[in-house]
């Protein structure tokens, strides 16, 4: 028999064809079984060795190498290990099923595609019928959907119809549990089909994509557009655009990646069961992705941090995250939007503006890159927050289309944001007193401007957001560093007169953009820079069932 050469991947599945028939369960490290074993290859397939060995691993190195080279030859192997070793088979089935799928795929590096199709599908065998127009029953070795498209890889085609593990493969891209992998699978298939000249026309890979994308459109619930940053957070801790009233139809944008960023305080006790009173506070940095294509969260092991990190850290904690992150998105090239779960105590850090790369010797800010928002870790974690949250966004849903028609900016914006301006001769309290009064009995205002950061407990930006989260205000602007400045209110009135409340948050984005590249503006630099904001939709972070942000945040509804 001639000399067979074996390349990189045949190599790897020889030597894992070897090392199942090394398993103890098979029964063929012993000599009788062995034996036996040989005696029956030899008898099914011409011209394999005849030589023996004393040690199992260079008997089995022998005979499946030779198998290997002969055509037919691992197909026979395979077979009499299941009448010799049944509990092999098993094993030895997909591995079987990967040498005919590498005859087919050729000249392309699998194993990205490999590793992104091992999470398992209950749905697996209802999909390969589908993709066979049911003339394929899923054997019971294949448990991974990669198992499946390798076992469907050499099952010839329909007539005029693309090859099953094609139409397997666009399937799979629709599922929510492999959404991270849709590239992989979509630059997989297009090479192929391209190259058997299977893209158009209609029995073509384009024509079938379409296809299945409008029905599992079809198929899925819709959801509005929020002014969360469903199709577009914005930097500077905020969301774009608005959310469209319950009258009109949602308008889509283009899609993002949503990664929820958690921030949350370690509150684990210390060895000996004592508070931890002696050191600075920190956090517990974690995430999870949202893809357009996916209706469900995507928990991965890149979004987690190690430990728990202190305040002055946790920027480059996220910059680490994101490099992560970005490895496993090699292969997409939607948009990202990040968006920020922070405690009452972090509202004013400046999260758009924290670096990518620390190290790097010059800023290169969030915002640059990504779309940022901001919203409170505390009132998506408190139930009893959401009714009165819940209401005030439904009743600004209800009138805002009413508003645009029948009065101007300034009107609509007069009803639904509160100037929180104390009086020098009233206390704090008698403050408090008041702002509950006015905001608590008009059920229309969905927005306050503080009078301060919320930069310390028991001070008064503080206790204004505490009151804004149990009145239920979903949208709350600061200054992140001083009292309300002049030119920070008069920059936010500008905005709010311009685009209204909706459309404050695409506004403030585009100057935060232009104050990054130090691009002139009508208002002050340092006072758009500090522009913070909490835009919290409840639609967007509470609704969804398991999809929903809440989930993953530690609230639900």
């Amino acid at each position: 028999m001639a000399r067979h050469r074996f390349d990189e991947v045949q190599l790897d599945l020889i030597a894992a064809v070897i090392t199942v028939l090394e398993e103890p369960a098979g029964g063929l490290m012993q000599d009788a079984g062995r034996r036996l074993w040989r005696q029956m290859v030899e008898e099914a397939l011409d011209g394999v060795p005849q030589d023996t060995y004393s040690i199992p691993h260079q008997e089995f190195l022998s005979l499946v190498h030779a198998c290997a080279g002969h055509p037919g030859g691992l197909e026979t192997l395979v077979r009499v290990t299941a009448l010799v070793a049944p509990a092999l088979d098993r094993h030895l089935q997909p591995l079987l099923d990967e040498w005919r799928a590498h005859e087919v795929y050729r000249g392309r590096d699998w194993r990205p595609l490999r590793d992104a199709l091992q999470p398992r599908l209950s749905e697996l065998a209802t999909l390969v019928a589908e993709s066979t127009s049911g003339r394929h029953v899923l054997p019971p070795h294949c448990a991974t959907p990669w198992q499946a498209v390798v076992h469907l890889a050499d099952l010839n085609s329909p007539v005029g119809g693309l090859p099953p593990a094609m139409a397997l493969l666009e399937r799979l891209a629709l599922r929510p549990e492999l959404a991270s992998a849709i590239g992989e699978i979509r630059a997989w298939n297009d090479h192929f089909a391209e190259k058997w000249g299977m893209l158009d026309g209609t029995d073509g890979l384009r024509n079938l994509r379409r296809n299945l994308d409008t029905a599992h459109r079809t198929d899925r619930v819709p959801v509005a557009v929020s002014s969360s940053g469903t199709y577009g957070s914005t930097g500077g801790g905020l969301a774009m655009g608005a959310e469209e009233s319950q009258d009109r139809p949602a308008q889509e944008g283009p899609p993002l990646i949503h990664l929820y960023i958690r921030v949350a305080p370690d509150r684990t006790p210390q060895p000996n069961g004592r508070r931890r009173t002696g050191r600075p506070p920190r956090y517990h940095v974690s995430a999870c992705v949202k893809y357009a294509d996916s209706p469900a969260l995507q928990r991965a092991p890149e979004a987690e941090a190690e430990k728990p990190v202190p305040r002055d850290q946790l920027a480059a904690c996220v910059a680490d995250l994101l490099t992560r992150m970005a490895e496993l998105w090699h292969n997409r090239s939607e948009d990202v939007a990040l968006e920020f779960f922070l405690p009452l105590e972090l509202l004013t850090e400046p999260v758009e503006w924290w670096d990518r790369d620390p190290e790097r010797d010059f800023p290169n800010p969030l915002l640059s890159t990504y779309r940022v928002s901001v919203h409170s870790l505390d009132r998506v974690q408190r139930r009893k927050f959401h009714r009165a949250w819940r209401a005030r966004w439904t009743q600004w849903r209800k009138n805002e289309s009413q508003w645009r028609e029948n009065g101007s900016n300034q009107e609509h914006t007069r009803r639904v944001v509160h100037e929180c301006a104390p009086e020098p001769t009233l206390s704090l309290r008698e403050h408090l007193t008041r702002l509950d009064a006015a905001v608590g009995s008009d059920d229309d205002v969905v927005g306050m401007l503080l009078c301060e950061p919320p930069w310390e407990q028991g001070k008064l930006g503080m206790q204004e957001v505490s009151l804004a989260l149990d009145l239920g205000v979903p949208v709350l602007m600061y200054h992140r560093e001083d009292v309300a400045t002049p030119a920070w209110r008069a920059a936010v009135r500008d905005a709010l007169a311009e685009d209204g409340l909706a459309g404050l948050p695409r506004r403030t984005r585009q100057w935060k953009t232009d104050a990054a590249v130090g691009r002139l503006s009508a208002h002050d630099l340092a006072a758009i820079r500090a522009m913070g904001m909490i835009w919290d939709d409840p639609e967007h972070l509470l609704d969804g069932g398991p999809s929903a942000p809440a989930t993953f945040v530690g609230g639900t509804d």
